[in-house]
């Protein structure tokens, strides 16, 4: 099997990386800096047990190497998907399978209109954080789900196994997306406090507008009729639930179990605090379109996706206080 992962950021460096550690054929696709560095010095893992780093592994800046892969793995942002599908759509062979690894639920649907492919959805269960070319940092151990159509898929789901990623094929991918969508409306919380993922546990004010945060998110997923699965570990509903009923000293230590490193942050902090746009068009934009397409109303994403927009625009991080936050989010 060869594999090609296009977008060695966090996520496509961690898969690719492992892809590449457990001996498969795979070349991984960057931006013209992120293949210098990798060729110098290799791809640095940080993992939760320690570092790796891989110097013999396959890194090219151009689209036309991935015309023989079997699997294409698709790790951009979710804006950049359809130029990138359009990109691909006379390079590809009809038979290679593209997984989509990305934030948000119309990913896989763009890529297969265009490029004509068949394309699978993926939930990555694991966080990540790029530090910098050729060096990503594993914050939160977990597997990947992927979308159960394939024949290729159990010879892949071996390769992971073997690189220590556990893969899980599942039914429903669509409800899968959406629940990871819910757990990720929080990612735009912190980013707007600048907190790390256990400062925001710890802080009674940040907990409470994850939490209202959250439950709009499901009430408008919910009502529109779309089933949520549960997700391993990290299912939003259970999360609710803890944020709400405990205190923030087992809160803490139940991070710490799940394997949350302590100065561990999210993607959407870093875009911010690095005055790059951010995906919160496909995250929690997608709340508020889906329930405008129901007629309903959904006040707090609304607010954040608003709050997020004049950070991009500034082009530097801007933070906000939890309890200021509170009030202009109107959470009680």
């Amino acid at each position: 099997m060869k594999y090609a992962v296009i977008g060695i950021g966090a996520v496509g460096s961690i898969v690719g990386g492992l892809l590449a550690k457990s001996g498969e054929d795979v070349t991984l696709i960057g931006k013209p800096y992120q293949i210098d560095v990798v060729k110098q010095k290799g791809l640095k893992i940080i993992g939760v047990n320690g570092a790796t780093v891989l110097k013999e592994i396959k890194v090219s800046k151009d689209l036309l190497l991935v015309k023989n892969a079997d699997i294409v793995f698709i790790c951009v942002k979710s804006q950049d998907t359809k130029q990138l599908a359009n990109d691909l759509k006379n390079i590809l062979n009809k038979s290679t399978l593209i997984i989509s690894l990305q934030n948000g639920i119309r990913n896989a649907q763009v890529l297969k209109d265009i490029t004509g492919n068949e394309v699978l959805s993926g939930v990555v269960l694991f966080n990540a954080l790029y530090e910098k070319p050729g060096e990503v940092t594993l914050t939160i151990r977990g597997g990947i789900l992927l979308e159960k159509n394939n024949e290729n898929l159990d010879i892949l789901v071996k390769s992971f196994y073997k690189a220590g990623l556990k893969v899980i094929l599942v039914d429903n991918i669509d409800g899968y997306l959406w629940s990871k969508l819910i757990l990720n409306l929080q990612i735009a919380v912190t980013a707007l406090t600048g907190q790390t993922i256990r400062q925001s546990i710890a802080n009674k004010d940040t907990r409470c507008i994850i939490v209202e945060t959250m439950i709009e998110g499901i009430n408008v997923v919910q009502k529109s009729n779309i089933k949520l699965e549960v997700l391993p570990e990290i299912d939003p509903k259970k999360l609710i639930i803890r944020l709400s009923s405990l205190g923030s000293f087992f809160l803490i230590i139940g991070s710490r179990l799940i394997g949350v490193k302590k100065d561990a942050r999210n993607s959407m902090w870093q875009s911010l605090s690095q005055g790059k746009q951010t995906e919160i068009d496909f995250i929690n934009g997608e709340i508020i379109a889906l329930a405008k397409k129901h007629n309903m109303q959904a006040p707090i994403n609304k607010k954040i996706v608003e709050i997020i927009k004049k950070v991009e625009q500034q082009h530097q991080l801007k933070t906000y206080a939890p309890q200021e936050l509170k009030k202009m989010l109107n959470v009680s």
